[in-house]
């Protein structure tokens, strides 16, 4: 994999790609069959310095470009979707405590998660509560110099391992998303927080995901990240890293995907033969790397956008993670079907990525909503008489 994106930094992608050598790509296989938490992969890029590369300097991030960062994040998915997604997850518990964490919760637990020795997660979807945070049930209730937590939240990214949680909780049900505030919560014997057997998943192994029960659980008040009442604005900021996130890992599941398959075709001499079925095989590749590249331009053009708008370019990222990580499955099982009886072969590699690749079109906002706030902005401009593109 090559780049020209002038605000990838070249230095810091050769540092990934060596770590993907010697550790991520050794060992994906495995993770993958055993289901096992990708400890040393992450331990790996922490040591390198690339824990959270979005993170400040001064806190023991890279301090890098929102394209450095996905273009990183898709050559990892590229490799080991579980490990990608437990990457991914301790930057998106970094980042709302950098925006609106007091400096003291900023300092004590972001160092800690750049450097691998604490392991975060990010707490929001409930059963009865996904896309729509104006429903969610878990209530803060104040009590003094604490709030007592009521609540579940289910499929959380590295919940059964995190140190420290980003949890939002509605402090008024009858609010809706005017109720919903963030709790910076300390796992560490912390009474009334359970945590629920890790889930059997399609794809995406290694990366737990949990359910996290909450009874009657009390922390304290200097736990809440800004106001009673921020929780919602804090998720609208943050939403943008995550689906900028799940749209590298598109990407990235569908170059790994294509890549298997060039070297699966390599192997057969299928790449310059001019047989009618190679040359279907090689025209098929073709097709499927224009795509890819095109993916890839888009992506980075809306990093770029994310690090130089004033205001969350809010439907070029939903467009962008829509269009990825359909791309992600679209490509994936395209390569499926050009290895005919080899498609569900697990040494290829290739039915790993599409099955990895699903559950990004569902986490992190679904495609469908995605679509619908890319269709709210079509009509938005429509309406002031500019062109929606």
């Amino acid at each position: 994999m090559t780049h020209v994106w002038p605000s990838v930094d070249a230095d810091v992608i050769k540092t990934v790609d060596a770590v993907i050598d010697r550790t991520i790509r050794p060992l994906a296989a495995t993770v993958d069959e055993d289901g096992a938490f990708p400890a040393q992969a992450i331990a790996d890029l922490a040591h390198e310095g690339l824990g959270i590369m979005l993170m400040p300097t001064s806190l023991g991030g890279a301090g890098t470009s929102s394209s450095t960062y996905a273009e990183a994040l898709a050559r990892i998915s590229a490799e080991c979707g579980s490990t990608s997604t437990v990457y991914m997850t301790q930057m998106h518990c970094a980042h709302p405590i950098h925006l609106q964490g007091s400096p003291e919760q900023g300092e004590k637990w972001i160092p800690r998660l750049c450097d691998g020795s604490a392991v975060g997660s990010i707490a929001l979807t409930e059963p009865s509560a996904g896309s729509d945070v104006g429903t969610m049930r878990t209530l803060a209730r104040r009590d003094g110099d604490e709030y007592v937590i009521n609540g579940e939240k289910t499929f959380i990214s590295n919940g059964d391992r995190a140190e420290v949680v980003v949890l939002f909780a509605s402090v008024d049900l009858a609010k809706g998303k005017d109720g919903v505030t963030a709790f910076l919560v300390e796992t560490e014997g912390l009474d009334g927080f359970e945590v629920g057997r890790p889930m059997k998943k399609l794809g995406q192994k290694g990366a737990s995901t949990v359910t996290l029960a909450l009874q009657d659980c009390r922390v304290p008040a200097s736990s809440r990240m800004g106001a009673e009442g921020d929780g919602y604005a804090l998720l609208l900021r943050s939403v943008s890293r995550s689906r900028i996130s799940a749209a590298a890992q598109g990407l990235g599941f569908a170059e790994g995907a294509y890549d298997a398959t060039v070297t699966w075709a390599a192997e057969r001499d299928l790449l310059s033969s001019r047989t009618p079925a190679a040359q279907d095989l090689q025209f098929e590749l073709a097709r499927l790397r224009g795509e890819i590249a095109a993916a890839r331009a888009m992506l980075l053009a809306a990093c770029d956008q994310v690090d130089s708008s004033p205001e969350e370019p809010v439907a070029e990222v939903s467009l962008v993670k829509l269009h990825c990580t359909a791309l992600g499955t679209r490509v994936a099982a395209a390569c499926v079907e050009l290895l005919g009886l080899d498609g569900d072969d697990v040494s290829v590699g290739v039915e790993r990525r599409l099955r990895d690749a699903k559950i990004a079109e569902i986490y992190d906002g679904t495609n469908q909503i995605q679509a619908m706030l890319v269709a709210r902005d079509i009509s938005l401009a429509a309406k002031a008489g500019r062109p929606a593109r």
